[in-house]
């Protein structure tokens, strides 16, 4: 494949992977909402929704993952249904409706005008590509440039809010072991427990609130007016933030942060995070309350009122007026609401359905189909003999990905045969009757054909790579249409496809001649990439 082939695929690729993203984070904000309408306690559970996160990001990477891209869809016409020969007829060669059009042809004038219905080379409007089909590329341009645009906005607010927090911190005063001490504010579990584990705590004079600055080694960053708290008004404060760091809450913040910077379009990620961050705060509340009698619980409710009050704008992080009354209601709470071991599966297994449907319905699958309008026959019907022993589809379902003779960029040597696209386990058939020569893995060409089968036809043979399974042995007879082996992606192959290949005399040769109307089934790429390097040639 070409480079510019390989990157308009990968623009593409991304153009339904943004779309893909959204898809799942629409259904999971529904899912989602709804769950924690009938099972409240789903939204003081922070792992839920770092997994409707991963699950909504995940979806983005389905069209890079290995996967049976190269499916192909085709619609057969209501002209098999009239053939005289069922398509699942194996036995023998196939007799279509192409070969009694091409019996009609023949008793034409040799000047006869083509028909108002074809294009040029034969080829009928059916066969050019579709519509869709060189849109999408376009399409996927058109949003590359617009998500690089948002993408650069987002990064830039992520690099600027980081270049405050730098400088936040490089202005704050650093606590040594001797000022923690005469603090007087933390317990002297909390003390052993920030030297055992070197946790820096810093001290500003900005007006902001308690919080972690950094991922791999957060600081803990109190502001200077915590000293109109009460003690134990500050050692709970403090105990709130030192169970964020113990929980490791900071790098949770921060793949929220960089899922909402790479997809910025998707505002169910914004949600999600929202959420989050609001099951970090309460499940803290709770743990600095557990156990605590009443008049503490109010302290604690007081000094969440006084910091909201004092704040620069810098410094709400999760406060604000309706976030502050609804923790205060839940602090009157002796714990958080408990979730079912039925509500934690069932929403488990609804984000993993998700996933699975965004990957069983990955739109990669759909895309460079050939035109599937209903006057294009199937290929087990269509690609007929042009020689005088008539070759049969090797597949059932028929898509050209290359040709034969055009260069590739993963080989430095022209193509030596034709490639079908298919999916891992396709059945495939032989072309002809003929006598198996070769059944297995072959030492030839480097060993890059994987499994092969060669079946010799006369004069001429036919060889089958990169198979996954084999059907038949050495010396066996077969028909054409016969089982032979099942696709797979042995050998050097980037991806599950067969390789067929004709020989002629011991001569490799194009076996393009032994099917009429292959263009029909080949991809607009392929198409392309044969046309430009014909041109080039001159």
């Amino acid at each position: 494949m070409s480079g510019a082939y390989l990157l308009e695929l990968l623009v593409t690729q991304w153009l339904l992977a943004c779309a893909g993203c959204v898809a799942v984070g629409l259904a999971a904000w529904l899912l989602l909402s709804g769950a924690t309408r009938l099972w409240p306690a789903l939204r003081t559970r922070r792992g839920v929704w770092l997994a409707a996160q991963g699950v909504v990001a995940a979806a983005a990477l389905l069209p890079f993952l290995p996967h049976p891209a190269q499916t192909s869809i085709t619609l057969g016409p209501a002209a098999i249904a009239a053939s005289n020969v069922a398509p699942s007829s194996l036995a023998a060669p196939i007799q279509s409706a192409t070969s009694i059009r091409v019996e009609a042809a023949a008793n034409e004038p040799e000047n006869s005008a083509p028909s108002a219905n074809e294009l040029p080379g034969g080829a009928s409007p059916a066969d050019a590509p579709s519509a869709v089909a060189r849109a999408v590329p376009l399409m996927a341009i058109v949003w590359l440039l617009i998500y690089a645009v948002g993408l650069t906005v987002a990064i830039t607010r992520q690099w600027q809010a980081r270049r405050m927090w730098r400088k936040l911190r490089a202005t704050a005063q650093r606590l040594s072991p001797a000022d923690l001490q005469a603090h007087g504010a933390f317990t002297a579990v909390q003390l052993r427990e920030i030297v055992q584990r070197k946790l820096t705590v810093l001290r500003t004079d900005v007006p902001i609130s308690p919080m972690l600055l950094g991922v791999r080694h957060p600081h803990l960053l109190l502001p200077a007016h915590l000293d109109t708290l009460s003690t134990t008004q500050q050692q709970m404060i403090i105990a709130h933030e030192l169970h964020h760091w113990r929980m490791r809450d900071p790098l949770c913040l921060a793949i929220a942060a960089t899922l909402q910077t790479v997809f910025w379009f998707n505002p169910t990620l914004s949600w999600m995070a929202k959420q989050m961050e609001w099951a970090l705060e309460l499940s803290c509340d709770q743990h600095v309350l557990n156990g605590r009698p009443q008049h503490q619980r109010k302290q604690y409710a007081a000094s969440l009122l006084q910091q909201w009050t004092t704040m620069t704008p810098i410094g709400v992080a999760a406060f604000n007026g309706a976030t502050i009354a609804a923790r205060i209601r839940h602090m009157q709470k002796d714990s958080l609401p408990t979730l079912s071991a039925t509500a934690a599966w069932l929403t488990g297994g609804v984000l993993t359905a998700l996933l699975a449907a965004g990957a069983m319905l990955q739109p990669a699958l759909a895309f460079n189909i050939p035109s599937t309008a209903s006057s294009v026959p199937t290929p087990a019907t269509a690609l007929v003999a042009a020689a005088a022993e008539p070759w049969r589809a090797p597949l059932d379902n028929v898509r050209v990905t290359s040709f034969y003779g055009v260069m590739r960029s993963v080989l430095p040597t022209p193509h030596k045969g034709i490639d079908f696209a298919a999916t891992k386990g396709t059945p495939v058939h032989a072309v002809a009757g003929g006598t198996i020569i070769s059944a297995g893995h072959i030492a030839e060409n480097d060993g890059r054909y994987g499994n092969v089968v060669i079946i010799e036809h006369g004069a001429q043979r036919s060889l089958y790579a990169h198979l996954n399974s084999i059907n038949v042995k050495a010396g066996q007879q077969v028909q054409a249409g016969q089982l032979i082996g099942a696709v797979g992606q042995t050998g050097f192959a980037t991806g599950p496809h067969l390789h067929l290949e004709m020989r002629q005399n011991g001569q490799i040769v194009n076996p393009a001649p032994m099917f009429a109307n292959l263009d029909a089934y080949a991809t607009p790429r392929a198409l392309k990439v044969r046309r430009q390097q014909q041109a080039s040639k001159g």
